[in-house]
């Protein structure tokens, strides 16, 4: 009896939702309240955050939160889990699905002669009610992952995207007759949204929490990043999954797991520990650790005072942090401690003296919002160089023990210091296996320093289609100014790149820019007939061997 419930449940996923009926999990947390260890049962359970919203956990100490073995499933695509201001939290043993779930898949059943349009027919058994074109990924029939040479496209590249009638079709209309080697018979995933106003984004996030425990958690699905956390310290994910969930007996397998990030570590006092994890089919970078950039738009000596735009609310900024502070041209300059900080509202000159000097800089127009930092001592500094708060981008990270990819962007993305990143299998990434880089068009940061990268295999990295302007290398530690240049050494100190394999990547396998300090011993590139990328053209890439460097120093 036991196992033909669970059949038929399973088989119900995505097929009757609103016929099934689980029991509900908030009840059995809230009889748990106050407890140092809170247990949910064996079984399946529904986290209704249509109604509800998150969960939300505060404030807690020393509690255990297990999991046994249970199985969450959300009925809106928005955040599952929020954990705020908990310290030495452990959460373990139990995984988060969607149902209906984050993504939609199916077909290209037309597509015109002339390269302007497609359309899709979506699988049986996927959702068909409030699908986007936010994110759109196509993937090979035969092999059921990414497509090679193609790219992943979003709103911006087409015109028109419209369901056609009241069938499971629809078309999308380019805005130009750009191409992604789409053909008839290609799969294409699209994006489902909530049909709430404003839901919160991702599903299992961590906010101001420290040492925080998270293992053997599975996520199978997000409506952005699965794993998120911000303004932590030294949280540890062990033996964690993103992964593609299961679907009933005759029903297409999944092609996507989250929408986006696999375990994303923002602005940490201490980075994470990452291990043990299996993070894939996610879509965008598997796992990243990040601060924050702010470019300056007015400096005032008088008062000490360093004015910076954000296209953030509410940036992470402490009295005691330390600034670093990078010139426009790349290279890093002095260092400097907040003894005050407010926001003010920027004025039109300072948003157009930054902008003009970033051209590529993305979302040009939310840089609305500023802060005033004053500091201890004020280097010399001028319109459109950069701070971050080195206090806050996840220093002392380890990435250890990791199986990662088959996801459209980066496996690991480390814009950060004073970490290790070593002994991961890394596969199947469309850009770069492991990048090391502030992408200051993102204003990230920070610039790294003191990182080694020793032991990690990767395989079938950079097979999207070619990018001129995008970072060349399966492993690459890379930086290019305001004016897409790669600076003198100086961007990143004391990088210790060594013991690494790659195999089946396009020449140079290997990048390393702008590094003052910079050592590599024994790393393998197997050759492999396949060089015809030519991603990183614009900034003199050479594609004759397997290592390329640019102004770097020993």
């Amino acid at each position: 009896m036991h196992r033909l419930f669970y059949f038929l449940l399973f088989l119900s996923f995505g097929l009757a939702t609103h016929a099934r009926q689980l029991p509900e999990l908030k009840p059995i947390l809230d009889a748990q309240a106050g407890n140092a260890v809170i247990e949910i049962p064996a079984g399946t359970y529904l986290l209704n955050n249509m109604t509800n919203g998150a969960y939300q956990f505060h404030n807690l100490n020393n509690v255990e939160i297990r999991g046994n073995g249970a199985s969450i499933i959300c009925n809106s695509q928005e955040l599952a889990f929020r954990f705020l201001n908990c310290t030495n939290i452990t959460i373990k043993d139990f995984s988060i699905d969607y149902d209906p779930l984050c993504f939609t898949q199916g077909v290209i059943v037309a597509k015109d002669p002339s390269n302007l349009w497609f359309e899709v027919e979506i699988d049986p058994g996927y959702p068909v009610d409030n699908v986007r074109n936010t994110r759109v990924q196509f993937y090979d029939p035969a092999t059921r992952q990414l497509k090679r040479n193609s790219i992943t496209t979003g709103e911006g590249h087409y015109s028109a995207f419209a369901r056609i009638g009241t069938t499971r079709r629809f078309r999308l209309t380019k805005n130009a007759a750009w191409v992604a080697y789409e053909k008839l018979g290609d799969l294409v995933v699209l994006d489902v949204v909530s049909t709430k106003a404003n839901p919160a984004a991702h599903c299992f996030q961590l906010e101001k929490c420290t040492n925080a425990k998270v293992q053997n958690v599975s996520i199978y699905g997000s409506n952005s990043f699965s794993f998120f956390e911000r303004d932590c310290k030294g949280s540890h994910y062990n033996g964690c999954k993103v992964g593609r969930g299961p679907m009933p007996a005759g029903i297409p397998a999944r092609l996507r797991s989250g929408n986006a990030d696999g375990i994303h570590s923002s602005l940490a006092s201490v980075g994470p520990l990452v291990e043990n994890c299996d993070i894939k089919h996610n879509g965008d970078d598997c796992i990243i650790v990040c601060g924050r950039s702010f470019p300056v738009c007015r400096i005032d000596s008088a008062t000490k005072s360093i004015y910076v735009l954000s296209r953030e609310g509410l940036p992470v900024f402490y009295v005691g942090d330390t600034l670093q502070h990078v010139l426009y041209a790349g290279t890093k300059s002095g260092k400097m401690k907040i003894t005050a900080f407010e926001s003010f509202v920027p004025s039109a000159a300072d948003q157009s003296a930054v902008v003009s000097l970033y051209p590529d800089l993305l979302f040009k127009t939310s840089y609305t919002r500023g802060t005033r930092l004053q500091v201890d001592t004020l280097p010399a500094m001028g319109v459109g160089d950069i701070v971050y708060n080195e206090s806050h981008t996840g220093k002392g990270f380890v990435i250890r023990n990791n199986n990662i990819g088959y996801n459209r962007s980066r496996g690991i993305l480390i814009k950060s210091s004073n970490g290790i990143v070593h002994n991961n299998e890394i596969a199947g990434t469309a850009m770069n296996g492991i990048l090391v880089a502030p992408e200051i068009h993102w204003m990230g940061g920070g610039f790294a320093n003191n990182v080694e990268i020793r032991n990690n295999t990767l395989f079938e990295c950079m097979f999207e289609k070619t990018n001129q302007g995008m970072p060349p290398g399966a492993l690459s530690v890379w930086y290019v100014n305001g004016l897409a240049q790669v600076p003198a050494a100086g961007a990143f100190g004391q990088i210790n790149v060594h013991h690494n394999t790659i195999r089946k990547c396009p020449y140079p396998a290997i990048v390393y820019s702008s590094v003052s300090g910079l050592t590599q011993a024994s790393n393998v590139v197997e050759p492999y007939p396949c060089n015809s990328r030519e991603h990183g053209k614009k900034f003199g890439t050479v594609y004759t061997g397997p290592v390329w460097e640019k102004n770097n120093t020993p």
